[in-house]
């Protein structure tokens, strides 16, 4: 799944990059960048209808935990 690029715009990414509290490295930098897009990714697919309620979350949670509990004991 990609992200159109009007989601993000580039002065917010380098507004929030500026903001971070990170380690002064490339690869600080290039984390944070990783957290934001796959934050604009849930966002995105909230606002498309593909989230799910805390109700739905636990009640999945619950089913696969029974069924590794019935499969491996």
């Amino acid at each position: 799944m990609s992200i159109p690029k009007e989601d993000i715009p580039m002065e917010k990414i380098v507004e929030l990059l500026k903001k971070s509290e990170d380690d002064g490295t490339f690869f600080g930098c290039i984390y944070n960048l990783y957290v934001l897009i796959g934050i604009a990714k849930g966002v995105n697919d909230i606002r498309n209808g593909r989230g799910v309620t805390l109700e739905e979350f636990n009640k999945e949670m619950e089913e696969l935990n029974e069924s590794y509990s019935r499969r491996f004991g």
